[in-house]
């Protein structure tokens, strides 16, 4: 008797311990989507390159390149003409020696401003890429936000066109996703933000560059 009884105590205490276990593993899933980090993905490099204030900009940006292409050609004609006129002068005249140091003159001016020059060009360059990750990052926030997205993870398509193997490669290890379902995407949604504020602020006619 006593030995049926202690048998059914341990059927019933396995009963029981099965069922919590259950009830846990039902609660388990939803307490761990309650609190799970929700993830998106982002084309960086889609983005940098098809905003349109990039595209405004590197239109400017070849416009001054060109104009000081020009402004260069002008200077070392200058230069050239000055030193083909010294040979009309006799070396050891005094006419020669004043040109010589003005063609001296004339190259170190040309150096400091072609220096200068490049070294503007870099920095105004570098100034106007910090403000559009800026931007960028910014707008990127504001729709991450909006679909209840905590990170975002950069994304780059495989150029498959490089003949280079050691380039293609390097692609491929440097790859920060592998798989991404589509939804999980705010590529378009950053970019299409990004033209309306860059359209409000006044589109081609806000940048200003080489000023």
């Amino acid at each position: 008797m006593k030995t049926g009884i202690s048998l059914m105590a341990v059927v019933l205490t396995a009963v029981v311990v099965w069922s919590l276990a259950a009830a846990d593993n039902k609660a388990a899933p939803s307490a761990v989507g309650k609190g799970a980090t929700r993830v998106g993905v982002l084309d960086l490099v889609k983005v940098f390159n098809e905003f349109e204030q990039t595209k405004v900009l590197n239109a400017e940006i070849d416009k001054y390149k060109a104009k000081l292409g020009e402004e260069k050609v002008q200077r070392e004609d200058k230069i050239d003409t000055e030193k083909k006129t010294l040979q009309t002068f006799a070396p050891d005249s005094a006419d020669y020696q004043r040109r010589v140091r003005e063609v001296r003159k004339m190259m170190i001016e040309y150096r400091a401003w072609l220096e200068s020059e490049q070294q503007s060009l870099t920095e105004e360059h570098r100034r106007w890429i910090e403000r559009t990750y800026d931007m960028v990052t910014q707008t990127t926030a504001t729709v991450a936000r909006a679909h209840g997205i905590d990170v975002i993870i950069t994304k780059e398509d495989l150029d498959k066109s490089v003949s280079d193997t050691t380039v293609l490669l390097k692609q491929i290890l440097n790859r920060k996703v592998v798989y991404a379902s589509p939804d999980l995407d705010i590529t378009d949604e950053v970019m299409k933000s990004l033209n309306d504020l860059f359209a409000k602020s006044g589109g081609a006619k806000s940048i200003q560059f080489g000023m």
